[in-house]
């Protein structure tokens, strides 16, 4: 897909991870498809308002459709996310999800928060998308998401050493690098973060960089230093 953009975003430990960025036109397509799902459902609301107005006053007609669609259009979106760790049927359908900054799975209260101000979005969003070099809306903002092209998972390298004083954290930010670099577009980029690990292996355990060429194989030499295999 020539619009996916990779866009390196900082993680954890100030290691920025590679996330394929969705665009305007692969967002704007899903929003579709999810309208006609939210229209088709507020067709359904307005009968129902007018089965209701034999028994109830009419005046009560217009909050009736205003309230009912604002808790259609963010209960499909918000409950469609929550449930479904950041997709609904327009994402499926054009293969996109929400994600954080770091690329994890967001937590209900931001996928809550990111549909809030949909109906704004609806007016400011293309702008806000145009003008962010990650494609956010003012929603995405609120949340802390990013929507991506969701891709299936890359089996990670397995590290055979780990430097003295690495967590959970390191081991998955190097293992997560080593994954993707042979795919990231931007090599200055790859080579910039490859300069960043081997900053700190030269700094918790210099001895297993020892006889190897860091300046011109740096990507090699981090596989080489950890015993990466996969």
């Amino acid at each position: 897909m020539s619009e996916i953009r990779r866009e390196s975003i900082l993680g954890l430990d100030n290691i920025r991870l590679d996330l394929p960025i969705a665009g305007i036109g692969s967002r704007s397509l899903a929003a579709f498809l999810d309208y006609l799902v939210v229209m088709a459902l507020a067709f359904l609301w307005v009968f129902l308002v007018g089965l209701l107005m034999a028994r109830l006053t009419p005046a009560w007609a217009p909050a009736l459709v205003i309230v009912g669609w604002f808790l259609l259009e963010w209960g499909y979106f918000a409950g469609m996310e929550v449930a479904t760790g950041g997709r609904t049927l327009g994402k499926m359908a054009v293969k996109l999800r929400v994600v954080t900054a770091e690329g994890g799975t967001p937590g209900p209260g931001a996928l809550l928060a990111r549909n809030l101000v949909r109906s704004l979005d609806l007016i400011f969003g293309v702008l806000l998308m145009v003008l962010d070099p990650l494609s956010r809306r003012l929603g995405d903002r609120l949340g802390g998401t990013v929507v991506v092209h969701d891709r299936p998972p890359e089996a990670a390298p397995v590290l055979g050493r780990v430097p003295p004083g690495w967590g959970p954290r390191e081991l998955a930010l190097v293992e997560a690098f080593l994954a993707r670099a042979g795919g990231m577009d931007d090599m200055a980029a790859t080579w910039e973060m490859a300069d960043r690990i081997l900053d700190r292996l030269r700094r918790d355990a210099p001895e297993l960089l020892e006889g190897l060429d860091t300046r011109n194989d740096p990507i090699g030499s981090i596989r080489r230093a950890l015993q990466a295999e996969g």
